[in-house]
């Protein structure tokens, strides 16, 4: 029951899987917002610059940084809470005071008051809340790009309890996603290739059951061939996909989605765990990368999901955000 479950919801990011348009805005005051690198892509109301000050809806960058966010309609508050539940920031629209609220122990908690430059508000009915104020209220680092119009949001450790102590994972051992190709040399126009999705460091006794993937690149150079791409087992034979979908319609490149319940016949090692193939249009040299994406209604727009099986327990595992390293785009054609 628990993979016919966790299938159903990779299903159902599968029908909807197209990514909304939030490319910055100068004229419109909207600038674009990255949190940790991945860009946040609002489903219907774009970050918006108010008085010089940056609001957002209240989901989507906060849910990316791993915070619980709470609206309460009849006080008009919204609550957003640390991953780790130890502290919390309360906002009421259109009032210019926002409360923080921090355990030290299990039986203590702080209260603060700080006064915002600008109060939270409703815009096309979404509740909008004051960016920099929350985000550094969580230990975040906000960092404003004029040149590019856009927030870069870096997270810090998790907020403890007085006392307690956050040892960071080592990035060599982290899960990782990255691009490979065995093309070389110059492209011909219409010329065909093959980009591979690479796994590496993955998780013991367990196997690759669903690869996300996002590939970004110019349109006018690539072409992702629709029906091309397929899981890899170890052996680099192709294994049948449970849950498949490929929204080639994004502006910036293909999203693919594809998982399977086929433990006997699928990666458990590090290597290719998907290939897709690509279509040179005009020749030209390009680079193909796995975007980072942050979709305020579905979550990011690359991951890795693992399985673990145990006798009748099975456990699935998505490794996104802070907790999957992405590399660098490949480049084709040089």
């Amino acid at each position: 029951m628990k993979k016919i479950l966790s299938l159903l919801t990779v299903l159902s990011l599968a029908a909807s899987c197209s990514l909304c348009a939030a490319a910055a805005d100068k004229e419109k005051g909207e600038p674009d917002v990255y949190v940790d690198g991945n860009r946040i892509v609002f489903s219907d109301q774009n970050a918006t610059i108010v008085d010089g000050r940056t609001l957002v809806p209240a989901r989507g960058v906060f849910e990316a940084m791993d915070c619980k966010v709470k609206w309460d309609g009849d006080t008009r508050e919204v609550t957003v809470k640390s991953s780790t539940g130890v502290q919390s920031v309360v906002i009421t629209i259109d009032s210019d005071k926002m409360k923080i609220l921090k355990y030290k122990s299990l039986l203590e908690r702080t209260e603060d008051e700080v006064t915002l430059d600008v109060p939270a508000q409703i815009m096309n009915d979404r509740t909008m809340i004051p960016l920099r104020a929350v985000s550094e209220a969580f230990d975040c680092n906000v960092e404003w790009d004029s040149e590019n119009y856009k927030v870069d949001i870096t997270t810090g450790d998790p907020i403890l309890l007085d006392g307690y102590t956050y040892k960071a994972p080592d990035e060599e051992t982290l899960v990782s996603m990255s691009l490979f190709t065995d093309k070389t040399g110059k492209l011909e126009a219409g010329e065909e290739f093959t980009v591979y999705v690479d796994a590496d460091n993955i998780p013991a006794d367990s196997f690759c059951s669903g690869v996300v993937a996002t590939f970004e690149f110019d349109k006018s150079k690539f072409e992702y061939v629709e029906g091309s791409g397929t899981l890899l087992n170890d052996n680099g034979d192709e294994v049948n996909a449970a849950v498949f979908a490929e929204n080639t319609g994004r502006e910036g490149g293909t999203k693919v989605i594809f998982a399977t319940i086929d433990e006997t016949n699928a990666a458990t090692s590090s290597g290719h765990v998907f290939k897709a193939t690509f279509k040179s249009i005009n020749g030209e040299a390009g680079s193909i990368e796995i975007g980072k994406t942050y979709e305020s209604t579905r979550g990011h727009g690359s991951y890795l999901m693992f399985t673990t099986k145990s006798g009748e327990n099975v456990v699935d595992t998505i490794y996104e955000g802070k907790n999957l390293v992405i590399d660098a785009p490949i480049t084709i054609g040089e």
